[in-house]
């Protein structure tokens, strides 16, 4: 059976049930909704930024009013998430509505170019625009982004019953800076894409991106359900250890079940394998299949318990499809592994989330990969104890002064860990980490300072420290870096320190200034500073971004 006919089956079992309350979810890696989507959760308590996506609208307080009075002092301080919320929204009673009888057409609401909006149905239109230029130091080619696409999105049968959908394209042409034309000229990719095409000047490309899904619940607004072909995230952090979303978007279905203090996540994927990435060719795929549980142990602590394990069956005679075993919501992987033969690339991991007076976040991650206890205490360099971690911080409206938030995260992973004797079965997507974009064996600081005032304008100061190990381009010897590689290839068996090979360290300084124009209209201007040992490498650029809140990758 095809994996489509599988998720086809369990959608028509599902929607067999009633269904209510259906939403669209902000993509994992938008620019402004973390932010404030963030300052909305630590204000109520709730733990929902660890379940990958949130929500694109968002309950009032007593929201029945539908007016401005019902909102809560942060929500009129930072109205953004308010604007966007057209479900519950109302041009009679919302004072943020566009007023100008110009637009009586189109921009009825400021966050929508075109929208229709009726008690059953609900469709939104937006162009996507993004225009950018700059320049790299001592580089002839200027640098440049020409993003033009559309994003729709809205629900059939209204918000409180019927379906959900999101939609985004876009096609993309970009000269990107010298450091990042490494991956497209060495490593057949894009960072954050899937596949290019050169265009014009050597080192400038071509891609097209597109991301769409449905959502609909069950059972009481329990149960969400999602399918589509987007990117996740799972955790608080910069960076995820568990699920990132550095590697580009891939098909996938979700269910998110809340009873209470519980939170179950459930996630199956299509991810393409590692192997060399050409025009006109049916790419090789690799699936995978996550969950994870959390619990409330109280209203400002939430602990989560991962499990995630990533496989192919291409020398088998199931025609490298979805193994059923998997579907299984609720066993654990591992013992579904170890039972089919131990031969797929699984992994677990912690996490836990604690608010600390409205104003702290306290945050961390322990993943584990593989690992012998008797080794750890004995031999604590085998190149099988394989895991790493990541703690961080949060501080909001930090000495006081409003909007003023600071982070501080570290980030640790032992070598060779990610990584599987077979390479189709790497923790990857498409050439590129599905966790930590610097893959393994490297320790990683983050400072990140940002600041809004006036509700139009937004700084954001990030320092970046990582000392890496790096494999050997002279004798080829794997040291436990690149997750792409077979570790039976490895360099030691008992001798598997921190940062082995070439030790590699990486300095990032990035200053980003937004101006916000109109309602998702951005003037940005970016600063990025990379020292790679002694090799420095400054760019800057300036653009022009409508309705494109994608982040801009950094590593």
């Amino acid at each position: 059976m095809k994996l489509k006919l599988i998720y086809l089956f369990l959608l028509i079992a599902i929607l067999g049930n009633k269904s209510i309350a259906q939403h669209v979810y902000y993509t994992a890696n938008s620019i402004g909704h973390y932010e404030s989507y963030r300052k909305k959760t630590i204000d109520t308590n709730t733990h929902s930024m660890s379940n990958s996506q949130f929500f694109r609208t968002f309950d009032f307080k007593n929201d029945s009013s539908n007016n401005y009075s019902s909102l809560t002092d942060y929500d009129k301080q930072r109205p953004y998430l308010s604007i966007d919320n057209l479900h519950y929204l109302s041009k009679k009673k919302f004072p943020f509505t566009n007023k100008n009888k110009n637009f009586n057409s189109i921009y009825k609401y400021q966050s929508a170019f075109y929208c229709i909006k009726e008690k059953d149905y609900l469709l939104v239109i937006n162009p996507v625009l993004n225009f950018t230029a700059g320049e790299e130091k001592n580089q002839v080619n200027k640098l440049y982004q020409n993003t033009r696409g559309a994003e729709i999105w809205g629900n059939i049968g209204g918000h409180k019953k019927g379906v959900g959908f999101y939609s985004l394209f876009t096609e993309n042409q970009t000269m990107l800076p010298s450091y990042y034309r490494f991956f497209h000229d060495s490593l057949n990719h894009v960072p954050n894409e899937l596949f290019f095409k050169k265009f014009k000047k050597a080192g400038a490309v071509d891609f097209f991106q597109a991301r769409a899904y449905f959502t609909f619940n069950a059972i009481n607004n329990y149960i969400k359900f999602q399918f589509g072909h987007d990117k996740h995230k799972i955790g608080n952090g910069y960076r995820s250890l568990i699920l990132n979303d550095f590697a580009p978007q891939y098909l996938f279905f979700k269910i998110n079940t809340d009873i209470k203090r519980f939170h179950y996540q459930n996630l199956f994927t299509q991810f393409n394998d590692n192997g060399l990435i050409l025009g006109n060719t049916l790419f090789g795929k690799k699936y995978g299949a996550f969950h994870r549980l959390s619990f409330d142990v109280r209203k400002n602590l939430s602990i989560g318990l991962n499990e995630m394990v990533i496989f192919d069956r291409i020398d088998s005679t199931q025609k490298n499809q979805f193994d059923l075993n998997y579907l299984n919501p609720v066993i654990f992987y591992r013992a579904v592994e170890s039972n089919l033969g131990s031969r797929d690339n699984s992994l677990m991991a912690l996490d836990f989330e604690w608010n600390i007076k409205h104003q702290y976040v306290i945050y961390g991650q322990f993943l584990l990969d593989e690992f012998n206890l008797k080794f750890i205490k004995e031999e604590p360099n085998w190149w099988a104890n394989k895991y790493g971690y990541q703690i961080g911080a949060r501080s909001f409206n930090l000495l006081n002064i409003k909007n003023l938030d600071l982070l501080i995260e570290y980030n640790r992973m032992r070598p060779y860990t990610y990584s599987h004797y077979r390479t189709t079965q790497s923790y990857s997507h498409f050439n590129q980490a599905l966790a930590h974009p610097l893959g393994a064996n490297f320790s990683e600081i983050i400072l990140e300072a940002r600041y809004q005032f006036k509700n139009k304008w937004n700084v954001q100061a990030t320092f970046i420290n990582a000392i890496t190990g790096k494999d050997s381009f002279l004798t080829g010897r794997n040291y436990g870096g690149n997750i792409l590689r077979d570790y039976r290839d490895r360099a030691t068996e008992f001798d598997s320190k921190m940062f082995m090979g070439k030790k590699t360290n990486l300095k990032i300084i990035e200053l980003n200034v937004s101006y916000m124009l109109k309602h998702n209209v951005f003037i940005d201007g970016r600063v990025n500073y990379r020292q790679i040992n002694q090799t420095n490498q400054l760019f800057y650029t300036l653009g022009i971004r409508i309705n494109n809140c994608l982040r801009p990758f950094n590593y």
